[in-house]
């Protein structure tokens, strides 16, 4: 299974991953890279569609800051948004045409050509105080563009840009204050958890299955997790969190679950 998920590319003296403004972009921030004079890249998701365009417009009316964001699709094909504050913007899709990709995007383009999305990448490196190498972006739009990618796919892409637009690679991911390997935590946000579990019941009961014995009523315990859920990802990158109740009111309500006759879900995150 590939990668799914969005890398967000910005200059901040906060941690990225705690800025509110870019929760616009996903709220399940996995990984967070320091890359240099502040700038950080940061890799979320967000289960339902994310419009690019308009999580950057309201990340930057928010920040005043450039962003560069990248959606990844299962590793096989990616969108950009690049935006500045001054208004101006640009985006593509790789490889070939958004609009002719077997993907649904929500904002397809039309097919660029490599010189092209070099040159706006460039120019917004440029604008947003960097030194990019237009000859590295060229290269590595070029390979993307024709469709010859690493064994990583297109998730290795947006680590590939960052030298080439004059940043440092990212090394080692900022330390995180929830293990989200944790199997109490696994219980709650992982593939199989009581939040996966309480957005399928939700998405049943709108296709008008509520009277399936494995959907039913909404329960008191699927509105929690889902509370609970968002709290545990808001958490990761914050010192300053109070785990031991995290983790309280996790296995309570893994208790209220398994009190219905169910099993707790498996202590591993998925896929």
């Amino acid at each position: 299974m590939g990668f799914w998920g969005t890398f967000v590319l910005a200059r901040s003296t906060a941690l990225l991953a705690n800025v509110e403004a870019v929760r616009g972009f996903g709220y399940q921030h996995e990984n967070l890279y320091e890359v240099g004079d502040r700038w950080q890249l940061l890799e979320t998701r967000e289960p339902l569609p994310v419009s690019l365009r308009e999580a950057g417009e309201h990340f930057v009316a928010g920040t005043a800051t450039a962003v560069l964001a990248v959606r990844v699709f299962n590793s096989d094909c990616l969108r950009a948004q690049a935006q500045t504050p001054d208004g101006w913007s640009t985006a593509f899709h790789l490889p070939g045409s958004a609009s002719e990709c077997p993907y649904q995007h929500v904002e397809p383009e039309a097919v660029r050509t490599a010189d092209s999305i070099t040159a706006d990448l460039t120019r917004w490196a440029r604008a947003s105080g960097l030194t990019p190498s237009r000859e590295r972006l060229q290269a590595l739009i070029d390979q993307a563009v024709h469709g010859r990618k690493s064994i990583e796919g297109m998730y290795a892409v947006p680590y590939a840009l960052l030298p080439a637009l004059g940043l440092d690679e990212a090394d080692r991911p900022y330390p995180a204050t929830i293990d989200l390997d944790d199997p109490l935590y696994c219980a709650i946000i992982g593939s199989h958890g009581l939040a996966r579990k309480a957005l399928d019941n939700a998405a049943n009961r709108a296709a008008g299955l509520e009277d399936h014995e494995l959907v039913g009523k909404e329960q008191p315990w699927e509105s929690a997790a889902l509370r609970l859920e968002a709290e545990v990802w808001t958490a990761r990158f914050r010192a300053e969190t109070d785990t031991s109740d995290l983790r309280q009111r996790a296995e309570r309500l893994c208790a209220e679950y398994e009190a219905t006759g169910r099993r707790r879900p498996p202590p591993w995150r998925g896929p």
